[in-house]
């Protein structure tokens, strides 16, 4: 018996017990769809968080500091060491310090921090209006959008290109000593580019030589290391990026074997995904609970079916159909019954998860809060859903289809 003509078999059975066939797929696909919507849940609130917390550049960078040995050194003798490791780009050191930002009479306090330009990018900080340093030296800034709204700006991009003043204290030595004290320094400053920030802080980048050139001294308390450093300094702290983070582990095992004390974001993020793996363990336990249920649903199903058509099978096998053939009937009239359960789940799953997700968005927008999306399909996990189905449409076919094909024929004929 060909493939087709058996589909055809299968939905015309399945058809002809509309009401049945209804409800032994609808409670599948009920299952499915709670699964779905509350898996899909974990993956959203998951992905939020991690967005929250981290960017995908931040899980690329490894913290690495001497700890609390006096033996270590973090210099560029081991810089060098780190860039035989794996991709270790360059060093970019950044200046921290207080200071204020003025516009006419408005002034807001602001922390300033002298980077090179390759410290943003390190960083994961996106410039979203405007551009990035002119060069090196510029005496330009970039700026929170918080920052320019506090000095009057109604609108952040309208900061974009106007000379602001940057005050700052400039440590300087006391003639006649060896002593510094701190003066008291406004510099002129052009704006370069706004950074909209979501945690509502006062926070200036400007190029560290320009700092330099007002009497700052790098100390590299926030040294930051990309691939390729030149300065002979003694570091406290390196910033290490590798080139993709599945090799995160690696590169830590080797600079940790080295004595050095390594941290990383990942080290939170994955924290956070133990936490939601043992809520998507818990979710998909009551997940196989219910796909038990309506397994079950289905084997009734296929029984009472094997007992209405036993005539029915007699006749086919008088005619010439095998056992084999009677067979993938029956399994195939389950696999159909599972898959339709499934995807249908699938569907209702995501609409459901889509209708609370635009009634949660509305509400954001109403109340001012901004909108979110809190539900999350992995296509791996939609693809792991319709396998397992497929997988146990099968086993719960497969007594009901061996009942069938070891039906005898002159037997089945007479039965009544």
């Amino acid at each position: 018996m060909r493939l087709s003509y058996i589909l055809y078999l299968s939905f015309s059975n399945l058809g002809k017990r509309k009401l049945r066939s209804f409800l032994t797929i609808g409670g599948m696909a009920v299952g499915i769809a709670l699964v779905v919507f509350l898996v899909s849940f974990g993956f959203g609130l998951q992905q939020l968080i991690r967005n929250q917390i981290t960017n995908v550049e931040a899980l690329t960078v490894l913290d690495v500091s001497k700890g609390e040995s006096t033996l270590l050194k973090l210099n560029d003798e081991t810089i060098d060491q780190f860039q035989q490791l794996n991709s270790v780009d360059k060093v970019s050191p950044s200046l921290s310090l207080s200071g204020q930002i003025a516009q006419n009479e408005a002034v807001t306090d602001a922390a300033i921090y002298g980077i090179e330009p390759s410290f943003l990018s390190i960083e994961g900080v996106k410039v979203s209006s405007g551009e990035e340093f002119s060069g090196s030296e510029a005496q330009e800034i970039i700026i929170t959008a918080t920052a320019v709204g506090l000095i009057g700006f109604e609108n952040s991009t309208d900061a974009i290109g106007r000379d602001l003043t940057l005050k700052v204290l400039v440590p300087s030595v006391i003639e006649g000593t060896q002593e510094e004290d701190l003066i008291s320094k406004e510099v002129p400053v052009k704006v370069r580019g706004i950074i909209e920030d979501t945690d509502d802080l006062s926070i200036i980048y400007t190029p560290i030589k320009f700092l330099e050139t007002l009497g700052f001294k790098p100390d590299y308390q926030q040294a930051k290391v990309k691939v390729g450093a030149v300065d002979d300094k003694e570091y406290n702290l390196a910033k290490i990026k590798v080139e993709d983070e599945s090799k995160l582990p690696e590169v830590r095992k080797q600079i940790e074997a080295m004595g050095y004390q390594v941290d990383s974001i990942a080290d939170t993020v994955g924290q956070i995904d133990k936490i939601f793996l043992i809520f998507q363990a818990i979710v998909g336990a009551f997940g196989a609970i219910a796909m038990f249920v309506a397994a079950m649903g289905a084997l009734n199903t296929l029984t009472v079916s094997l007992l209405e058509r036993t005539r029915e099978i007699g006749l086919m096998k008088s005619l010439g159909s095998t056992s084999g053939d009677i067979y993938r009937l029956f399994l195939t009239e389950a696999v159909l019954i599972g898959l339709t359960g499934g995807l249908v789940g699938i569907g209702l799953g995501i609409g459901l998860a889509e209708l609370v997700n635009a009634a949660l968005v509305f509400l954001a927008k109403r109340v001012g809060g901004e909108p979110v999306d809190i539900f999350y399909y992995p296509l791996i996990f939609l693809a792991a859903v319709v396998f397992i189905v497929f997988m146990v449409s099968v086993v719960t076919g497969i007594y009901p289809a061996r009942r069938a094909a070891k039906i005898n024929p002159l037997d089945a004929l007479r039965y009544e």
